[in-house]
């Protein structure tokens, strides 16, 4: 049986290790990166069954990550643990809605916490899980030598049955090594356009070193030629004179024609600077117009009454009156197969303009059961006797939601319009066995398992109730 998979996203070296072995005890393998977009990259080739994300990282966060993996349908169905030092009830609430299936702290997280949410998965330590597989392999050896005793027929079947393996551990290979050259060539983007950046800010930098310096350098060299005429060389003669005079007068006028040349080109360039300011104010305020109109006319667009259509609420309480809510036993009560039951109940609701809460209560039965080979409650035969099986009120005294919701209901209402941006509420609550609706047999000698198991499923039920605001 091959090992399931475990995905690891964090940049932490020291988190990895210490929940690496903190999951030695599971029959898993473990990989790991740092950083969302290498989780990313990796999910494209490999599908772990169960990923841990951190939150704080170096350029994607863990939420962001979280909301990509989740749009993804590719991804969406693997459950996703946030590992992370954040806490409070809104980033809990906010990592739920984007579809995080539960939330670990690193600064108290234990092995028996993670053990909890691991056998929510279904995934069991070593000694458990050898425990099943040797049941397993018991079951196997009986119907292998069952098998040989069938004849040739058989023999072939597990030659496919081996070229099929060796097939699909070929595949995997593939993806693994198309897994790496996608991660190193998304390290060599990276690289490369870190050191574009770089050049080009070097180059920048030492453009604007050049034309400060030359802007500095241009003007004082004609006022050091007027000093060296005037101080150094005073004329001997009017003749002299006369033509260091014109000399001197045409050095100015040459010196204040380049800089006058040269704030003619800098103030044009203002203008034309002015100018483009002077459009993009124009359109910001054009677009602020047409923002505060449409807000205006939102604002004088008359909102429905609360309920406006008697008849099609009344057809909404009548549906969820008679639709079957009857839980089977072993089943999630809110598994994904209620999602279209809560789907249509919305619509429902949202035709007939209700504003308000929506009260889901989950209603356990108390049903009379045996103990498994592998430690699993099952029912017992119909006709057995009352007094040979256990009632579950007796082993199982809580019920918590958590328990009875799948990830893709959870996805559902978490990610559904009608429930994010609507008027309608949903709330859901764990009522356990408090709340019967119909009465169990007497306990007596008389009485069937089946008789009592048959009250207690029309009491496993799902109880729809509305308020409005």
């Amino acid at each position: 049986m091959a090992k399931r998979r475990v995905l690891i996203v964090d940049d932490s070296r020291t988190a990895q290790i210490r929940l690496r072995k903190m999951l030695d005890i599971y029959d898993v393998e473990v990989d790991s990166v740092m950083s969302a977009e290498e989780a990313l990259g990796y999910l494209s080739y490999k599908q772990p069954e169960i990923i841990f994300l951190d939150h704080h990282m170096e350029g994607m966060d863990g939420l962001a990550a979280l909301k990509i993996i989740k749009s993804n349908p590719d991804t969406a169905l693997i459950p996703v643990i946030m590992y992370t030092s954040e806490q409070g009830d809104l980033y809990v609430g906010q990592a739920r809605a984007l579809g995080a299936l539960d939330i670990i702290s690193k600064d108290v997280v234990q092995p028996s916490n993670l053990q909890q949410t691991m056998a929510g998965l279904n995934i069991l330590p070593k000694d458990e899980d050898e425990k099943g597989e040797t049941e397993g392999e018991q079951e196997a050896a009986k119907v292998e030598t069952e098998g040989h005793r069938s004849g040739d027929t058989d023999e072939s079947a597990a030659q496919d049955k081996a070229s099929s393996n060796e097939h699909r551990r070929d595949l995997e290979r593939m993806q693994e090594q198309v897994g790496r050259l996608f991660e190193l060539q998304i390290a060599k983007v990276r690289q490369e356009i870190a050191d574009s950046t770089k050049f080009l800010m070097r180059r920048l930098t030492r453009e604007q070193q050049d034309k400060s310096q030359g802007q500095g350098n241009k003007i004082p060299a004609p006022a050091k030629k007027v000093e060296y005429v005037e101080f150094q060389q005073p004329p001997t003669s009017n003749r002299d004179y006369a033509s260091a005079t014109l000399i001197l007068w045409v050095m100015l006028v040459t010196a204040i024609g380049f800089t006058g040349f040269h704030l003619y080109l800098n103030n044009k360039e203002l203008v034309v600077l002015a100018d483009q300011y002077e459009v993009l104010a124009q359109q910001n305020k054009q677009q602020q117009q047409q923002l505060l109109t449409v807000i205006r006319k939102l604002a004088e667009k008359p909102r429905p009454a609360p309920v406006n259509d008697n008849r099609i609420l009344f057809d909404a309480l009548g549906w969820a009156a008679n639709i079957d809510t009857l839980i089977p036993f072993g089943e999630q009560a809110l598994g994904d197969q209620r999602i279209y039951l809560l789907g249509e109940l919305l619509s429902l609701l949202t035709a007939a303009n209700f504003n308000g809460t929506i009260f889901l209560d989950i209603h356990a039965g108390n049903y009379c059961v045996i103990e498994g080979p592998s430690g699993q409650w099952l029912l017992p035969e119909p006709e057995s006797n009352l007094d040979d099986c256990v009632f579950l009120t007796d082993r199982i005294n809580d019920q918590e939601v958590d328990t009875e919701v799948s990830v893709g209901f959870l996805n559902y209402i978490h990610s559904t319009p009608i429930l994010i941006e609507g008027d309608i509420q949903l709330e859901m609550s764990a009522l356990g066995y408090s709340s019967p609706r119909v009465s169990y047999p007497p306990i007596s000698t008389g009485v069937s398992a089946g008789e009592w198991n048959e009250a207690a499923r029309r009491n496993s039920r799902l109880a729809f109730s509305f308020v409005p605001d």
